[in-house]
């Protein structure tokens, strides 16, 4: 809830200066913030590797140019994976096993917590008494069956040098000088041409705020 709120808070700001500019109307303002509401758990989670455009390859040679790197996520509509409804033998003999079904299914935690729970079943493939249960939950894998609309970006760790540039201005308020300077100094990979998308872009810009946060905050109590 509180990441969600942070990003409702910079979002806001980052949209009222994007509209003075006249890039975002009334009908995509409402629309973004509807967005953030219902994936803002979605953008703040750990992310699954899912662009084509980030590659191992591309993540190690730029592990070798930036050092530290995160991946970032804005996901615009969730994908379906088949995991999302469980039948009632599915649900009966995840509950045998100890396994709790209604996180294997809840579409609106991470797809990485989901598939932790899925991980146990492993504890039970050398138990005999538990392989005709096994049997009805082998399908489940955490597949995507509809690949919804979500990118990925690679983001370098800031060094001293950028927090001193970036931080004034999200302390200031300076929420568009900061989007244009965190993306083009922090964004080094990834679904690059979607960020000409406003909703992409947003979603992209508050993650940034929330990677300077701790900064923030130290020099706060400091």
């Amino acid at each position: 809830m509180k990441n969600t709120y942070r990003i409702l808070v910079s979002l806001a700001a980052l949209i009222i200066i994007t509209i003075s500019a006249h890039a975002v109307t009334h009908i995509e303002f409402e629309t973004a913030i509807q967005f953030v509401k219902e994936n803002g758990a979605i953008m703040a989670a750990a992310p699954v590797l899912v662009s084509p455009n980030i590659t191992k390859e591309l993540i190690d040679q730029l592990k070798v140019k930036h050092g530290k790197l995160k991946i970032i996520t804005v996901v615009v509509e969730a994908p379906v994976y088949d995991i999302d409804q469980l039948t009632s033998v599915q649900t009966a003999n995840l509950r045998i096993l100890g396994i709790d079904p209604e996180i294997v299914s809840n579409s609106e935690l991470p797809i990485e917590d989901r598939l932790k729970q899925l991980e146990r079943l492993k504890e039970f493939r050398d138990d005999s008494s538990k392989l005709e249960l096994l049997q009805t939950l082998t399908c489940l894998e955490g597949k995507i069956l509809e690949d919804g609309e979500q990118y990925q970006f690679l983001v370098k760790r800031p060094d001293r040098g950028l927090i001193k540039m970036l931080l004034p201005l999200a302390q200031s308020g300076k929420i568009d000088d900061f989007a244009e300077k965190g993306v083009k100094n922090l964004v080094v990979g990834g679904d690059m041409e979607a960020l000409d998308d406003g909703i992409v872009f947003m979603g992209v810009v508050s993650q940034l705020k929330q990677m300077i946060a701790p900064a923030q905050a130290f020099l706060s109590k400091a």
